[in-house]
């Protein structure tokens, strides 16, 4: 799939935060791949995820149903997997906002942390709850 204008932006934006750009490509769409703040990451696919998670997300309840329902199948090592691709969506939003000037914008970006901030409190609670049944 060709890159539109926002995700060739990510790309710019990654380079401007100081992101080193690797000769390794991702699997996924095909673009660099970066190093940047000691992590490998594609910031199309993460734009991408990001993106999904505004259209499909209605509210943060319903991000939050959803977030305990496929979490509770889900093992241990893969939650702490998706608590550091939410964190790295978290710091890339943020990063975002330093140089954003339309409001409407920001809100949807802070709006995303905090939900991105709650499905990371759901997640460790789930772990702490799994790790106290198995202890008590």
């Amino acid at each position: 799939m060709p890159l539109d204008d926002r995700e060739l932006e990510q790309i710019s934006k990654m380079l401007e935060r100081g992101g080193k750009m690797l000769a390794d490509h991702c699997v996924a769409c095909k673009s660099p791949l970066f190093k940047f703040e000691g992590k490998t990451t594609c910031p199309v696919c993460t734009y991408r995820k990001m993106q999904n998670a505004i259209e499909t997300s209605e509210s943060p309840a319903e991000v939050s149903t959803q977030a305990v329902q496929s979490t509770q199948s889900v093992s241990t090592s893969q939650r702490m997997s998706l608590d550091d691709v939410i964190t790295e969506l978290i710091s890339n939003l943020a990063t975002e906002m330093r140089t954003e000037t339309d409001l409407a914008r920001i809100h949807t970006q802070l709006e995303c942390i905090d939900r991105g901030l709650r499905i990371i409190q759901l997640i460790r609670g789930i772990d702490s709850l799994a790790s106290d049944a198995r202890h008590g």
